[in-house]
């Protein structure tokens, strides 16, 4: 060996070391996973403002580009990509500290663009292209493979336990949301058949706001039924903050799993303000809560918040987005190595679009869980294998 590979040699080994201190700390590492129902719009959290085409696609639901005296102007995080303003006072300041990493263009390989098959895909950690085995979820098969080198456990801060948790462990399934239910506000459209009132449009008006109401009725349904039980963003601190104190005090509750609905935004989507900004802020808020609540601890811990795919790239005539592929997964914790924009990316403009319509996935979410697994646990080979078949660890440089 000459002198280069021993020094390499030896700092890779350092390295190593300092990270299996880390998540050899007391209390050991400790894992929270965040599924946002419905498909949430990546594009509207993390900007891509330095695309024209961005702008000329959401004419009305852009994020405006920085701008220092807009307060709704989205926040530079480097020369191509911003955040939403909505997230400055919580997600802005964990990426400062270094412990925020954002995912673009990740996401899975399923093509159906069904909340229900995207979301149990992604929770049994399978690849597209085949019938789904729902035998057991990935975290539960984490937990059956971490086990076998003494104890760990996990819970589900969930109304039903979802099929990331089913398999040969028994998993506990703790609800924090009582009967809490998600409250859409109802379409105002019926004011403008008035406008037509006692004109020769008038029976066209009302035809074609009746059609409109039931379209944007079915919508409203779909986008509450693709949350599947899951609470409300703007609840999530609160959350949050109970979720932290299990996680922290109990040992057995070392690998946790939460979801959280509200992000099917066909109609009125917003930017900066509405609904899905509403949302987003909530989200975040509740994301520094946990940190703050897990105290000491947050050094080893990370959380992971991902979505069943992402948004069409373009807005459509409600003013909201339909079901797209890639989004971006975010990556949280305290050991981090973060402050950055990570993966695979190319440039954001009408040729680079998957099929023409949507984010391409050039960041499979099982390869980022393999990386967080491998460097978390030490997981490699036939144990990884088992947790996530067929995934390969790719080094996304942030642990």
């Amino acid at each position: 060996m000459n002198r280069r590979d021993f020094m390499s040699a030896g700092i890779a080994g350092a390295l190593a070391l300092v990270n299996a201190k880390l998540w050899a700390a007391p209390g050991g590492a400790k894992l929270l996973v965040v599924m946002l129902r419905g498909a949430y719009d990546g594009a509207s959290l993390l900007v891509p403002y330095a695309s024209d085409f961005y702008y000329r696609s959401r004419p009305s639901i852009a994020v405006p580009r920085p701008d220092s005296v807009d307060p709704n102007a989205a926040i530079a995080l480097d020369s191509d990509w911003a955040l939403n303003a909505a997230v400055k006072d919580s997600l802005l300041p964990l990426y400062k500290n270094k412990q925020a990493v954002l995912i673009p263009f990740s996401g899975s390989d399923d093509l159906s663009r069904s909340h229900f098959q995207a979301q149990d895909l992604m929770e049994l950690g399978q690849s597209g292209g085949g019938a789904l085995d729902y035998s057991s979820g990935y975290l539960n098969r984490l937990v059956e493979v971490l086990s076998t080198g003494g104890s760990r456990s996990a819970a589900s801060f969930t109304n039903n336990l979802t099929p990331v948790f089913k398999g040969a462990v028994p998993v506990p399934n703790i609800s924090l949301r009582g009967n809490m239910k998600n409250k859409l506000p109802p379409r105002q459209s019926e004011m403008i058949a008035s406008l037509y009132e006692g004109t020769k449009l008038s029976g066209m008006a009302t035809a074609g706001m009746a059609t409109k109401k039931m379209v944007s009725a079915e919508l409203m349904n779909e986008m509450t039924e693709s949350s599947r039980g899951a609470g409300a963003a703007r609840a999530f601190s609160t959350q949050a903050r109970a979720i932290a104190k299990l996680m922290r005090d109990k040992p057995a509750y070392s690998i946790g799993f939460a979801d959280i609905g509200g992000w099917d935004t066909h109609v009125n989507q917003g930017s900066a303000q509405g609904a899905l900004a509403e949302n987003l802020a909530g989200l975040a808020g509740g994301i520094s809560a946990f940190a703050q609540e897990m105290g000491g601890l947050w050094r080893s811990t990370v959380v992971v918040v991902m979505s069943e795919f992402g948004r069409t790239f373009r807005e459509n005539g409600n003013r909201g987005t339909d079901h797209g592929h890639g989004n971006t997964l975010w990556v949280l914790g305290g050991g981090l190595s973060g402050g950055r924009v990570a993966g695979r990316q190319v440039a954001v403009n009408e040729a680079s679009l998957f099929q023409n319509r949507d984010y391409q996935v050039l960041n499979d979410y099982r390869s980022v869980l393999a990386y967080l697994f491998s460097r978390m646990y030490g997981l490699g080979g036939t144990p990884l294998e088992r947790v996530l078949p067929g995934a390969r660890a790719e080094d996304y440089g942030f642990i």
